[in-house]
């Protein structure tokens, strides 16, 4: 067994190995060619976007808004936020620490954007590598790492539509723990094809590391819980809590001011098939093996077949998140940020801007689960003549655990300018 001392010098020296990178800049490449390119900084999905890319991922996200969908809405059809997740992978792989116990996963994006992306729109990427931080909680025996990489996407008129600072948690266990098989020299149990995190040790895992994790089944509801859930549906989809055409001006809001909430879920499997088909991030047969032969020691072996399956069916399939010391299927989080980005598009209206969203993922959300979106205005100021409200924004777990929470920037029209 490794010692507490070499355990610290191998992170160390990890940390500062990796750090000599940084600031390196790779271009992002279609995902699935089969070259010779330098894949490192993540892959594109979607080059140019369809009224169908942008109607796919507005219905994955639930939104009925005509705004993603109408060619006769006053404000021409464009993207829903975080569309640029369906340009790009916001997930990025790299080196892991040469150690027993060591998990990485999706810690939240910083979603800056400048530029509405219509139909048409088409997209070049370059990724840089900001480094890894050591952001270890006092008194844990554990230690956390923080990588980051900074994506940026450029239109067709050579215009910066957005800047993308992706964040991946890596957590070692101090090695007294019981730890999980060492993986492959220069692997990564990220799932960096498919641009989805790959899951770290949560709290339940923590727990039970050394007496293993029975299946947990999806909860249960009431009929009146689920009826509560079904008429905030409805609200949704008939665009009551939707600001729509009527622009919301920022003289009229207050800070304290509370946003509608947004129930969505029990999350179940045509949920996560809708982001992925958005996404079309997904591979069968030939081309999904050619994603895992290489890695075979670091998938998933599925427990009736036997056969090894890609690590992305965690977001799909109990049995494959058990394979991997999960409950149940995983909610991807990029599912999650877009949820609470559609909450403040509701709220700001179609003449808004969603500016920035700062997510943080901070603990899990299975299959089965209830998430309330909600959030409340936490200031406004003007900058250059320009008008600005800040949102916090977080999505709670039926259980009233928050899973995934925001700091928002949103641009509204000014009574003073007019829309």
């Amino acid at each position: 067994m490794i010692t507490l001392k070499e355990w610290n010098e191998r992170i160390d020296a990890f940390i500062e190995e990796e750090n000599r990178s940084a600031g390196r800049v790779v271009p992002v490449h279609r995902i699935y060619c089969r070259d010779d390119s330098d894949r490192s900084g993540g892959g594109l999905y979607n080059e140019t976007v369809t009224i169908d890319t942008i109607g796919r991922f507005a219905r994955a996200l639930g939104d009925s808004n005509p705004l993603y969908s109408d060619p006769m809405h006053p404000e021409a059809i464009q993207a829903p936020p975080l569309l640029e997740c369906c340009i790009c992978s916001t997930f990025i792989g790299g080196k892991m620490p040469r150690l027993r116990g060591v998990s990485v996963y999706d810690a939240g994006t910083k979603w800056e954007r400048f530029y509405s992306i219509r139909p048409g729109d088409a997209f070049r990427a370059e990724t840089a590598f900001l480094g890894v931080a050591e952001v270890t909680r006092p008194g844990s025996g554990d230690r956390l790492l923080l990588r980051s990489h900074k994506i940026t996407l450029y239109n067709q008129r050579g215009e910066t539509v957005s800047v993308l600072t992706a964040r991946s948690l890596i957590k070692c266990l101090s090695p007294d723990k019981c730890l999980p098989p060492v993986p492959a020299e220069g692997s990564v149990t990220a799932d960096a094809g498919s641009g989805r995190e790959t899951v770290g040790l949560t709290k339940e895992q923590d727990s039970g590391l050394s007496a293993g994790l029975s299946y947990q089944g999806r909860p249960h509801y009431t009929e009146e819980e689920l009826e509560r859930v079904y008429a905030n549906l409805d609200a949704q989809f008939d665009g009551l809590f939707r600001r729509g055409t009527t622009p919301r001006f920022w003289e009229d809001v207050e800070t304290g001011e509370e946003l509608p909430e947004e129930i969505v879920g029990p999350y179940d499997e045509s949920d996560g098939q809708a982001l992925m088909a958005a996404i079309g991030a997904a591979n069968a047969f030939a081309t999904k093996w050619g994603t895992l032969r290489a890695r075979k020691k670091n998938v998933i072996t599925d427990p009736e077949t036997g056969a090894v399956r890609h690590p992305v069916d965690r977001h799909s399939s109990d049995a494959a998140a058990r394979a991997q010391g999960l409950p149940r299927a995983l909610v991807s989080g990029i599912h999650s940020q877009a949820l609470l980005a559609k909450t403040a598009g509701d709220w700001m209206g179609d003449a808004g801007f969603l500016r920035c969203l700062d997510c943080r993922c901070r603990r899990p959300l299975y299959f089965g689960d209830l998430s309330l979106q909600r959030g409340y205005v936490t200031g406004k100021e003007k900058i250059d003549g320009r008008f600005f409200v800040k949102l916090h924004l977080e999505a709670v777990r039926q259980d009233g655990v928050t899973h995934t929470e925001a700091e928002a920037l949103v641009e509204l029209p000014s009574r003073c300018f007019g829309k």
